[in-house]
């Protein structure tokens, strides 16, 4: 009996049946979109970052290169050459006035009471000492302050002429827009023409029945009157009218004949330095260190006669100084940038020159950097090779999350927590007996930059940790089986195969965590102490204990109080792009590491 022919069924496989659609396509295509238009967006937006900074930073530099100029042209610049000579003998005023202020507390501690110190303090020969001493310097300081206000005063008109100019350009621009046939008001120039009635309503030129059309045409504007073509005229009219009362005000200057009343006649100042140096002289003549009758006293006496006799000896380099002072020299754009990168002041507001330079919001920034890794670094790659090679599952679970977490914490609260806790805490614990062997301590300032660098630690541990846990993570398994089966404890698998093998990881981790350090804003704007210094590396370790400001402190204190498009404004967005390039520094080191030493587990 035959069987009957089975039927070949032809059936396709499951993943080749049609998928479902969405706009035409199907879900692995769209999820392609999706994550492509990630990388995309992401890519845009950093080039659009890129750009807006470059964009707003770019005119710092004319910007200042003017503002510099200004300063050199007005005298300025020669003002304050003059001024380091009054500093050198305001310095030497404030070391001999030390002298005395410890004179008088010796005295006190030899017992003796106040009507015998004042017998002593203030006895013909100690008296002709201090008070001859201030006399002789006063001379030096009223000179320079005569010609400080000169310069200012030259620079202030140049400045306000400057402004009147441009407030001109705009108003002839107005004018050109007023005139022009398909001209329509608009609510700024409405406003604008209520103030130029006001302004004719005040003018002396303006006669009666004028004011009296300007005060019945503000009254009908302000009663909610739109304003008209035939308001268009009266408009140029005044407008003119105050281009004519903003032109009386300028004051044309001649830089090259109103500098000579600041640097000519430089043998006056010369006279001014040689009287100074003759009433010292006839005063140390007069006065020798035994009258504190004390040695040490009497050796700082004479060190401070000797530090006289080097302020005399600077005369000469001085005055060649301001001989050879050029207000005409020419500034480069690379020396303006030159002297922002390396610029050791950073002064606004100031009534006589503004300076931007970057030196001390970068040393501040990589000082508190500094301290943040000296703790991050050890805890976090400590924390994370025990986690990895040496814990227990239960210990795992527990320690990696609460690590972890470390960054879910708002920077503002570990700001507050180390002004309100750790601040005081470091101060107190400065204040106590058994630690005062150390040179620096008791600490003045709670809010310094070793308080901004601890607490930037405890931010920077996950991101290390992270990433060298992921690091140590990623070390192929049969390395470890390799070196415990020729008999290497767990301890010396873990130290000279695990660790050296997923060093280029870590190494990625502890950059990336100093990228996360030096971008933070919040902490070190409320607990490294905000001075713009330079920190003092001669103190030595008590460096660590000053206070500094931050690039990124500064600018997140002054962006919200400067003038849109001023120099300062400029020079904010200048830091902006220090930090941009340093951040991208770091990223790019970090990822070039890993590239390179990549091959090592392969």
């Amino acid at each position: 009996m035959s069987s009957k022919p089975s039927k070949n069924i032809k059936t396709s496989p499951a993943f080749g049946k049609r998928r479902a659609l969405f706009l035409g396509q199907d879900s692995d295509s769209l999820i392609k979109a999706f994550f492509g238009s990630s990388a995309i967006l992401s890519i845009f937006l950093l080039a659009l970052i890129t750009v807006f900074l470059i964009k707003e930073g770019a005119n710092f530099a004319p910007l200042y290169k003017k503002s510099l100029q200004q300063y050199r042209l007005s005298g300025l610049e020669y003002v304050d050459i003059l001024k380091t000579q009054r500093d050198a003998s305001t310095r030497l005023g404030k070391e001999l006035n030390s002298i005395k202020t410890d004179w008088i507390k010796q005295l006190k501690s030899q017992g003796l009471n106040q009507q015998a110190i004042q017998a002593k303090v203030f006895s013909n020969e100690a008296k002709g000492l201090f008070f001859g001493y201030l006399r002789a310097s006063s001379e030096l300081k009223r000179y320079v302050k005569k010609k400080m206000d000169a310069a200012i005063e030259l620079r202030d008109q140049s400045i306000t002429n400057t402004n009147f100019e441009e407030s001109i350009q705009g108003i002839e621009q107005l004018i050109t827009n007023c005139q022009s046939p398909d001209y329509s008001w608009t609510e700024v120039d409405r406003d604008k023409y209520l103030y130029s009635l006001q302004l004719g309503l005040d003018s002396k030129v303006s006669g009666y029945q004028e004011r009296i059309q300007y005060q019945e045409r503000m009254n009908q504007l302000l009663a909610g009157s739109a304003c008209e073509s035939t308001d268009i005229a009266r408009f140029i009219q005044l407008l003119q009218l105050e281009i004519q009362s903003i032109q009386a005000g300028i004051q044309p200057v001649n830089f090259e004949t109103e500098i000579i009343k600041i640097t000519g006649n430089l043998d006056a100042y010369s006279a001014v330095l040689d009287r100074q140096k003759t009433a010292i002289e006839a005063l140390f003549s007069k006065t020798s260190g035994a009258l504190f009758e004390d040695a040490q006293l009497s050796a700082r006496f004479d060190a401070f006669k000797e530090n006289n006799l080097t302020f005399f000896a600077n005369y000469d380099p001085h005055l060649q100084e301001l001989r050879s002072w050029d207000p005409t020299k020419s500034l480069s754009i690379s020396k303006i940038l030159y002297a922002f990168i390396t610029g050791k002041d950073w002064i606004t507001a100031s009534d006589q020159q503004d300076w931007y330079g970057l030196l001390p919001l970068l040393s501040g920034s990589l000082l508190i950097s500094g301290i943040a890794l000296f703790f991050a670094i050890p805890l976090g790659v400590g924390a994370a090779i025990y986690v990895n090679q040496i814990a227990k599952p239960k210990e795992r679970n527990l320690i990696k999350p609460y690590v972890e977490f470390i960054s879910a914490i708002p920077s503002v609260v570990i700001g507050f927590f180390g002004v309100v806790v750790l601040g005081e805490f470091i101060r107190f614990l400065s204040q106590l007996d058994a630690l005062s062997w150390i040179s620096f301590f008791p600490i003045q300032e709670r809010l310094n930059a070793f308080t901004a660098g601890c607490l930037l630690a405890l931010m920077a541990i996950p991101t290390i940790f992270t990433l060298a846990e992921d690091a140590i993570n990623n070390v192929p398994k049969h390395f470890k089986e390799a070196s415990l089966a020729m008999g290497a404890t767990p301890i010396q698998t873990t130290l000279r195969v695990i660790v050296p093998t997923a060093l280029s990881g870590i190494i990625s981790a502890i950059m990336l965590g100093f990228g996360r350090v030096i971008g933070e804003t919040m902490v070190v704007l409320l607990c490294a102490g905000n001075r713009i210094k330079i920190p003092d590396l001669s103190e030595g370790f008590g460096v660590i204990f000053e206070p500094v400001h931050t690039m990124t402190g500064i600018v997140a204190q002054e962006m919200g109080e400067v003038v849109h498009g001023s120099v300062h404004y400029r020079a904010l967005f200048m830091i902006g792009i220090v930090l941009f390039f340093i951040s991208l520094f770091i990223n790019y080191g970090a990822q070039w590491i890993v590239k390179k030493y990549n091959k090592i587990g392969d």
